[in-house]
C-alpha cells in the first residue's frame, strides 16, 4: 500500500476570472517548504429528550483555510502579493487596491494520486521574516470560498502544470541589500546593524455563510493592515530611531531583497509609526539591542505599502 509523503507533495494555483470557477488552463506550481489546507467543521449535538444517549450530531458549518511556507526567491510570491493587495503590478509597481483577485489552489499528494482543491480563494496574509543566522522565509495564508467536498483521485486542473520559478533562494547575507529608516538612515550592513526585520501584511476575508450550502455565498477582502518589527544594535544612530518611538514621530521604512541586479523587490512603507518596544534588558557580556514594533499607515499614492520589482 502506497502512503503519502513530503516527496510527493506539491501545491498549484491558477488565477480565476470568476470567483469560484477554475479556468481550463495550466496552473503554476508553488515553490514551498511546507504547509497544508485545514478543513474545519462546526457541529452541534441533538438535544432531543426522552432518550438514553445523543441521537445525532448535526454539521452546521465548514470552512477551508490554508498555509504555504516558502523560502524567499525573486518572483516566487508576486502572484500572492497581487492577491493580497487587490491589484496588479503596473510598470513593475504594486500598490494596494480594491480589485478582488481570487485563485483556485490545489494541494496534491502525487505519490498516492490524491488531491484537495479549494476554489475562490483570497490571500489573507503574507509574513516575511528575516533573522540573523536564519534563512529568509515567507508564510502565505488563504481562505476558500468553496471548500473541498472530497479527497479527489484526480486533479481539477485541465492542463499540465507550469513548473515553479527557479530563481535563486535569497540568503540573509547578500539577499538583504537595503534596510533604511527615514529615507536616509542605514539600518543594515555598513550602518547601524540589524539583527532582525519582519513584515506582516494581513487582509482578513469577509466570509458570507448561507443556508443550504457549505460553500459561502460570498468572500471579500477587508482593510489591509501592515505591521512588523525591527531589532537593531545601539550605536549613536540608533538613538534617533528610539527618539522617534518615544516622541511618537512618523517616519518611513524601506527594504530591498534581491540577488542579481535585475532580480530584486523593493518594499516601501512611506508612513510608519513605531508602536512599542525599547532597549532590551542588559546582561553580562552582551550588546545592547533596540527592539521595536511598527505599523504602516495609509497614504496616497503608495497606499500603506508599495512593492517595486526589478525587472
Amino acid at each position: 500500500m502506497s502512503r503519502a509523503t513530503a516527496r510527493g507533495y506539491r501545491v498549484g494555483y491558477i488565477a480565476e476570472v470568476t470567483q469560484g470557477t477554475t479556468p481550463a488552463t495550466a496552473p503554476t506550481l508553488i515553490r514551498t517548504i511546507g504547509g497544508g489546507m485545514a478543513t474545519a467543521a462546526s457541529s452541534v449535538q441533538s438535544e432531543e429528550i426522552g432518550l438514553t444517549g445523543v441521537p445525532d450530531v448535526i454539521r452546521t458549518g465548514f470552512e477551508a483555510t490554508g498555509t504555504l511556507q516558502m523560502e524567499y526567491s525573486y518572483s516566487g510570491i508576486h502572484w500572492a502579493l497581487e492577491g493580497l493587495f487587490g491589484a496588479a503590478f503596473t510598470t513593475n509597481v504594486l500598490r494596494v487596491g480594491n480589485t478582488l483577485r481570487t485563485f483556485t489552489l490545489e494541494h496534491q499528494w502525487t505519490d498516492i494520486s490524491r488531491f484537495l482543491t479549494a476554489r475562490g480563494c483570497i490571500i489573507e496574509g503574507i509574513t516575511i521574516t528575516m533573522q540573523q543566522g536564519s534563512k529568509i522565509t515567507v508564510t502565505i495564508t488563504y481562505r476558500a470560498l468553496t471548500p473541498p467536498s472530497a479527497f479527489a483521485t484526480a486533479t481539477v486542473f485541465g492542463a499540465a502544470p507550469i513548473a515553479a520559478p527557479t530563481n535563486a533562494i535569497l540568503s540573509p547575507i547578500g539577499g538583504v541589500q537595503l534596510i533604511q529608516e527615514g529615507g536616509a538612515l542605514n539600518l543594515g550592513s555598513g550602518g547601524i546593524g540589524c539583527l532582525g526585520f519582519t513584515i506582516n501584511m494581513t487582509r482578513p476575508g469577509i466570509p458570507m455563510p448561507q443556508l443550504g450550502s457549505l460553500a459561502l455565498a460570498g468572500l471579500d477582502q477587508s482593510t489591509p493592515v501592515c505591521t512588523g518589527s525591527v531589532s537593531l544594535y545601539v550605536p549613536t544612530g540608533a538613538t534617533a530611531v528610539l527618539d522617534k518611538y518615544l516622541a511618537d514621530t512618523e517616519t518611513s521604512l524601506a527594504l530591498r531583497l534581491g540577488g542579481a541586479a535585475a532580480q530584486r523587490d523593493d518594499y516601501l512603507f512611506t508612513r510608519v509609526k513605531f508602536t512599542e518596544g525599547g532597549i532590551g534588558e542588559m546582561s553580562p557580556n552582551s550588546a545592547a539591542n533596540l527592539n521595536l514594533s511598527w505599523q504602516a499607515l495609509d497614504t496616497t499614492p503608495n497606499t500603506t505599502v508599495q512593492v517595486t520589482r526589478t525587472p
